[in-house]
């Protein structure tokens, strides 16, 4: 909350201590690449340039918190499989993906040994090839795991699914602050026009998953 009280003092200073006639045409879109909105308070659309930069202060708020819920949920899940899956702490990412997949390293074994045979073996006898591929991808020693139970190995594949989906959720507000920022740039660029007194910027459905962008030009 600090950050976005740092940034909405910010703001305002600028729009009170810039005058408006000050500024090159440029200056808008730089303004808002830094904060969305504060192109087009400058230029006195001010709901327009508020409704961007409320846009884009609930986007930070959710990047930054998003992150420092990713960061619990990955010493979570790590400390989960520590206890009941006897894998070691801060283990490769990849290890992790593994052990939610495979309810032992054992099984997991198994399966790429078999892969391996049936390949560099039978397919293609190549020991040489089967040998090195069974040292890299083949658990030992402290790499070696095995769920507890089918109860821990669920609970864990929840935690794991609940992480992806926070990351998701935070790759999503660092899109919508880049989106935010290119949208205002243009926005005030054609604001600060001859010929754009009364445009309006939007979106429409493009394709089926798409988003166009639009700018409509009263005259």
């Amino acid at each position: 909350m600090g950050i976005l009280r740092t940034i909405a003092i910010s703001a305002v200073l600028l729009l009170c201590i810039v005058p408006l006639l000050a500024l090159p045409r440029i200056a808008y879109s730089g303004a808002s690449l830094i904060l969305p909105g504060s192109g087009e308070m400058l230029l006195g659309h001010t709901t327009r340039g508020a409704t961007l930069m409320g846009i884009d202060l609930v986007a930070i708020y959710a990047f930054f918190s998003t992150q420092q819920e990713i960061d619990l949920q990955r010493r979570n899940y790590m400390q989960y499989a520590q206890v009941y899956a006897g894998v070691p702490y801060n283990m490769p990412r990849n290890h992790y993906q593994d052990i939610q997949e495979f309810p032992s390293s054992d099984y997991y074994n198994e399966i790429q040994e078999m892969i391996l045979r049936n390949y560099y073996l039978i397919s293609e006898y190549n020991p040489e090839a089967y040998a090195q591929n069974m040292a890299e991808l083949i658990y030992s020693g402290d790499e070696e795991w095995k769920w507890q139970s089918d109860a821990h190995w669920t609970d864990y594949k929840n935690m794991r699914v609940r992480h992806q989906r926070t990351k998701m959720s935070h790759n999503l507000a660092l899109s919508i602050l880049l989106l935010n920022r290119t949208v205002s740039a243009i926005d005030s660029a054609l604001l600060s026009g001859k010929i754009n007194q009364h445009g309006t910027l939007y979106f429409s459905p493009s394709g089926m998953e798409g988003l166009m962008l639009n700018y409509q030009i009263g005259f």
